[in-house]
């Protein structure tokens, strides 16, 4: 066995990823929960997760991504990861064609490789769509009346319109403003969303299709830059409120935009896609971690 693992950090609109060419079982599947959280402790302490580029399960998929989050959890989809490792496995050669499947979570997915920058990831149908929830969350000062909605794209996601009236009186603050880790934390383990948990989106309209979005994610357990699922869900409901028409442009936190798109009829929508960037931004080697050996 080598002594070292090749890495490279890839960012998909600010959501920061460790990207390893695993083709030959470097780290096996039953050491990639250890090997994650091992180096994100001693390596790689600012970044969100691990992204192993594995031999596709599926019939059709030209390859395979297991995503692990800094913690160890695994099984949610990620869509910033997916266009990372969609453009890692392009300029790697891993993959010869800019149009290829993905496989992730069980799911396939259908890959574009637009320029050297950005990627369309094409997402199937949603396996949930719950609008105007109502829940009552406990902000250090008596429970406040919340109206939010539930969407799984592959990942739980909750997600909170700042402009809903019954959401002001429960925030009292501007999206900029906001505790995204305090009051993201609270909604993340709530007990209605139990046991798994979703990711929290608080959503600021902008008008024109545009939306801004802010994103505690499950697993890293902190505000990140962007989320990619996050921001797809954030687009569907923001579809089917009448809010925004597709195609919708979404600012993440890194400042950096992605476009939403999708097909919308009464509350089915299809067709969904996410399109965004996907940069490499640096390389190196780490000692194989004891936690595989």
């Amino acid at each position: 066995m080598a002594d070292k693992i090749k890495y490279e950090i890839y960012s998909g609109a600010g959501n920061d990823f460790v990207m390893i060419n695993n083709l030959n079982l470097i780290v096996p599947p039953d050491k990639q929960k250890k090997f994650t959280i091992d180096i994100c402790n001693n390596y790689f302490k600012k970044l969100d997760g691990v992204i192993f580029a594995d031999k596709p399960v599926k019939e059709g998929s030209a390859i395979r991504m297991n995503y692990y989050n800094r913690d160890g959890s695994f099984g949610a989809m990620c869509g910033n990861g997916a266009r990372c490792i969609a453009m890692y496995a392009w300029k790697n050669g891993i993959i010869k064609n800019k149009n290829f499947t993905l496989e992730a979570v069980n799911d396939l997915y259908s890959a574009e490789i637009i320029d050297d920058i950005n990627v369309k990831i094409a997402f199937p149908e949603p396996k949930e769509i719950k609008g105007d929830i109502s829940i009552k969350a406990e902000f250090g000062d008596g429970l406040k009346d919340m109206n939010v909605s539930y969407v799984n794209v592959g990942s739980d996601q909750l997600v909170i319109f700042i402009d809903d009236q019954t959401n002001k009186n429960a925030l009292r603050k501007p999206l900029d403003e906001i505790d995204v880790n305090y009051t993201g934390k609270i909604l993340r383990f709530h007990n209605e969303f139990q046991p798994r948990g979703v990711n929290v989106n608080f959503v600021q309209p902008l008008g024109n299709n545009e939306i801004c979005v802010r994103t505690y994610e499950r697993g890293v357990e902190r505000e990140t830059l962007a989320c990619g699922t996050g921001i797809i869900a954030s687009g569907i409901i923001s579809v089917l409120s009448g809010k925004s028409e597709a195609p919708v442009k979404v600012l993440a936190e890194s400042g950096e935009w992605l476009k939403v798109d999708m097909k919308s009829s009464g509350s089915n929508v299809t067709g969904m896609s996410l399109t965004g960037s996907a940069r490499r931004i640096s390389e190196g080697e780490i000692d194989i971690p004891e936690a595989i050996k």
